[in-house]
């Protein structure tokens, strides 16, 4: 035996096979009922599934979520009929809806109703889902199970062990509410997830503007590197379409992409919509790169012709130094965005003092620091890139991809030249000024 539920449960199915919502919560009336969220596929422009979602109706006759009742009565008996219940009649819609027919259900279990289980084989979990779905001539691949990830399991093993008899069974796994505060990246690789739901609206909470965005990235990449789809849900205004575009999702999922509705929709309407976003998509992407190369491409001219000299190092004790040169006699695009020079050797390790462009009341000046020489900086990823295209094609030069600054969080590309074999001049540029289309509005 795993768990225990509270002995002190309402028993909530009548005799005529209903729930009486009226006995969880006095202010609410009738039966549950299930309403169903549309899931949008941007590669195919259409509606590829739907969310289950559990609503039922207040004392007015309201619509009201009952996500609620879930957290309320978590230790009994009754958040497992009244998942079941919800389940059975969303199934039975599904089985009949010719527009739903060869789409797919996500149905959600919050992990720790995996404790509540009596026996080794989990056949108490498991069975009344099997045959819900064999009740309503259903398929497993029709069907994928949401964990929700911010559940922590008291016995995580059993988890697992369900996880792999679902997926034994043919369902598919999605981790729901990926991001929101509690990721535990070695229970995402015990998982497989062939899904990772993204909420935008959970990340959004607990971060900057600025933070926010550099999560996404960070959860998208990790859902690219494990080979999990990425669905981004959420989405409340058109800016955070171009955003989950931006970031890779293939699944997009919110209101204002389609509202929970009692009967399933195809949504036709959107793939117009959805095409002219692809298409502006494109545009402001191509755009914001455009702008990226342009930078690079009249820096590196502007550095070959006027600075390449006058950046020559000078050898003292060890230490590569280079003559400041006058700030304000740089042109504006130059001396706006430069942020700080250094030296390496061909190891990576600095050679050479931080040289940071400073501007205040009085103008520009420079401000050496000491305590980055002999850092090792061989690690990182505008060094690497540099030193294999000298030794794959001989370049001298090469910008980085662009990174953020650890101490002022600006986005940065350094321009890495090569003065002989053994020292390499970095310099660091801001590009925050080249503006990012796909985040013009502060989400």
């Amino acid at each position: 035996m795993h768990g225990r539920f509270s002995e002190n449960f309402v028993v909530l199915v009548t005799e005529g096979g209903n729930i009486e919502l009226s006995r969880l919560d006095p202010a609410l009336a009738g039966n549950p009922f299930p309403y169903f969220q549309p899931i949008i596929s941007i590669e195919d422009k259409r509606v590829v599934g739907y969310e289950v979602l559990a609503r039922g109706r207040d004392a007015l006759g309201n619509i009201t979520s009952l996500g609620y009742m879930f957290e309320k009565y978590a230790d009994s008996r009754v958040a497992i009929e009244l998942d079941l219940y919800i389940r059975d009649l969303a199934f039975k819609q599904y089985s009949e809806s010719q527009i739903a027919f060869g789409k797919r259900l996500f149905v959600n279990i919050l992990p720790r109703w995996l404790n509540y289980t009596y026996s080794d084989d989990l056949s108490d979990v498991i069975n009344p889902l099997l045959q819900q779905v064999a009740k309503h001539r259903l398929k497993p691949e029709n069907v994928v199970i949401e964990i929700t990830e911010g559940e922590y399991l008291q016995h995580p093993d059993v988890m697992t062990r369900a996880i792999h008899e679902l997926k034994n069974h043919g369902f598919d796994i999605a981790i729901d509410d990926f991001g929101a505060g509690y990721s535990n990246m070695s229970r995402i690789g015990q998982m497989r997830p062939k899904f990772i739901k993204l909420d935008l609206h959970l990340i959004r909470k607990g971060f900057s503007d600025l933070v926010y965005k550099e999560i996404l990235n960070s959860l998208a990449f990790l859902s690219e590197k494990i080979g999990a789809v990425l669905l981004v849900e959420g989405i409340e205004h058109e800016e955070e379409v171009y955003g989950a575009l931006d970031i890779g999702a293939r699944y997009l999922q919110g209101y204002f992409l389609g509202f929970p509705e009692a009967s399933f929709s195809n949504l036709d309407e959107l793939q117009q919509i959805l095409h002219d976003y692809m298409r502006d998509f494109t545009a402001r992407k191509l755009t914001h790169m455009q702008s990226l190369m342009y930078f690079k491409s009249i820096t590196s001219e502007y550095f070959d012709v006027h600075l390449k000299e006058l950046f020559l190092p000078e050898v003292k004790d060890g230490e590569s130094f280079f003559r400041p040169i006058e700030p304000h006699s740089f042109p504006a695009f130059l001396r706006d965005h430069l942020r700080l020079v250094y030296f390496l050797n061909a190891h990576g390790v600095q050679i050479s003092p931080n040289y940071r462009l400073l501007r205040d009341d009085d103008g520009f000046r420079w401000q050496q620091d000491h305590n980055y020489s002999q850092k090792d900086w061989s690690w990182r990823p505008y060094f690497l890139e540099f030193m294999a295209r000298r030794e794959s094609d001989g370049t001298q030069r090469n910008y980085s991809e662009v990174y953020r600054d650890i101490k002022s969080s600006e986005p940065i590309v350094t321009l890495v030249h090569s003065y002989g074999d053994d020292c390499l001049l970095c310099l660091d540029f801001s590009v925050a000024h080249i503006h990012n289309p796909l985040w013009h509005r502060k989400i």
